[in-house]
């Protein structure tokens, strides 16, 4: 797939704190998305998710949320900077605190800090540690919270490291919403996974798909054609290949 570059997504990121990776690409390429649809995204960054929906489907009602403000500052920018300051509204402020102003959504989708308090190092960077360790967002409230949000029908999508996909899988049966897709992305053919992709559905009669794994670059560092696809499908310039990189540093040294 050719890009435009006419129209191709600008996308400014700080210099320092949190800085997005692969992440929301592959997030928003798992959703599924319908013309019109009301769609919510917490901890929206620097309000990639949002912009990256907006290519697949203009029609989109999109709001997002960040805690943080100067990422907050930043999703303003970016929004206005690709001319789509009618169609993505953002919020600064904490989710736990704004649920009840938010209104009703057909999707919800977040790629939430995912590392327990008392797991791994603490970042000394606050932006990071945020970003990264549940300080104010955890797990439960995520779900809890945003459960009643979504209208009869409504999804949710998460993406979380394996370690806990159990807990997730239970957090959202605890609250009436049942899996119903769920995909390992691994970087690489014979690699453990990185993270899980999640969809659940408000809905009782909701079967599970368990996809096949998707893989984000060969052996040799090179991205692979699905992951160049989907960086394409958004109009989007792919990043540097990270394997890669790594291999030149040590060749380098």
């Amino acid at each position: 797939m050719l890009m435009n570059r006419a129209d191709m997504l600008t996308i400014d990121q700080e210099k320092e704190g949190y800085r997005f990776s692969v992440e929301p690409f592959l997030l928003a390429d798992f959703v599924c998305v319908r013309p019109g649809m009301r769609l919510l995204d917490i901890g929206t960054g620097c309000g990639i998710i949002p912009l990256l929906l907006s290519v697949r489907e203009p029609s989109l009602r999109i709001t997002g949320i960040e805690i943080q403000k100067p990422l907050y500052d930043r999703a303003v920018q970016n929004i206005a900077g690709n001319g789509l300051k009618q169609k993505i509204g953002v919020r600064h402020g904490d989710f736990l605190a704004h649920t009840q102003t938010l209104g009703c959504f057909d999707l919800i989708v977040s790629n939430p800090p995912c590392r327990k308090v008392d797991s791994g190092r603490l970042n000394p960077d606050r932006g990071k540690a945020i970003a990264r360790h549940e300080l104010t967002l955890t797990l439960a409230a995520l779900i809890e919270k945003a459960a009643p949000l979504l209208e009869r029908g409504g999804k949710m999508v998460l993406a979380y490291p394996p370690h806990r996909l159990d807990e997730v899988l239970r957090e959202l049966r605890l609250h009436r919403l049942h899996p119903q897709r769920l995909r390992p992305v691994c970087g690489y053919p014979g690699a453990d996974t990185k993270i899980f992709l999640v969809e659940a559905a408000n809905d009782p009669f909701a079967r599970r798909i368990e996809e096949e794994p998707f893989y984000i670059y060969h052996p040799d560092g090179s991205y692979t054609q699905r992951m160049k696809t989907l960086y394409a499908s958004f109009n989007y310039p792919c990043r540097p290949h990270r394997l890669r990189e790594k291999r030149n540093r040590a060749c380098a040294g």
